[in-house]
């Protein structure tokens, strides 16, 4: 159910709207590439684009089909298809070297973790990659963690609303609850633990990690999960 808000919310965005951190993959890691690269959530392709401009074959899949149709209107080398990365896509086993996720699993909750760390494993290549950057559970959260979790069993999980703002003043859940009846709520994002991560990944091995602060695109500091994750066998 909160997978399917998630994603009727970013069937509605516009081209140029969708809001994403600017983080580019390591470039020690980059370097390292020869093969294809799957770009996760690629929203209007920033950084899949700038990949292929280095001569990568790169893929770009997104769940929002308006912004996947312009962003194949683009002279560009990238290969852009409407996917979701929860649910079995049309690639073949063993396809890539390198996949990435940028604040993209944020929007998909436990139900889906299983079959998301299957269908990676399947598409990813014996001794590919997976870089991750993504929330981190954060302090500055907690009272709306803490608001949330009369609604969601699910932890560390916070409302969005269509007005930013909205969030500072919600402060009980009543007031929430009003919000959620006002359909005041856009989605419903999920911050991980690290231990979450590792679990969601866990036919792979974690190679490198480090928990990076960021400023989200509503102005909150949020501490940021960044890894590799390694694909020993077939």
């Amino acid at each position: 159910m909160l997978n399917k808000q998630n994603k009727e919310y970013w069937q509605k965005y516009k081209p140029g709207e969708i809001p994403s951190p600017s983080k580019e993959p390591p470039e020690e890691l980059i370097n390292e590439i020869r093969g294809k690269i799957l770009d996760v959530g690629t929203g209007d392709g920033d950084l899949a684009e700038k990949l292929a401009e280095r001569g990568f074959r790169v893929f770009g899949i997104d769940i929002a089909e308006n912004i996947i149709y312009e962003n194949k209107k683009r002279n560009t080398n990238v290969e852009y298809s409407v996917q979701d990365i929860a649910k079995k896509t049309e690639f073949p086993d063993n396809k890539f070297d390198l996949i990435l996720f940028q604040y993209t699993l944020t929007n998909i909750h436990k139900e889906s973790w299983e079959f998301l760390g299957n269908e990676i494993f399947r598409i990813l290549k014996p001794r590919g990659k997976v870089w991750v950057f993504e929330p981190l559970v954060s302090g500055g959260y907690k009272e709306r963690y803490k608001l949330a979790s009369y609604f969601i069993k699910d932890k560390n999980c916070v409302y969005v609303f269509s007005n930013k703002n909205l969030a500072e003043k919600i402060k009980t859940k009543k007031e929430l609850k009003k919000a959620i009846n006002d359909k005041k709520v856009t989605r419903i994002v999920k911050h991980y633990t690290k231990k979450e991560i590792e679990r969601m990944f866990s036919k792979l091995k974690l190679i490198q990690d480090r928990k990076v602060e960021i400023t989200s695109p509503s102005g909150f500091k949020i501490n940021t999960f960044e890894g590799i994750f390694l694909k020993e066998r077939r």
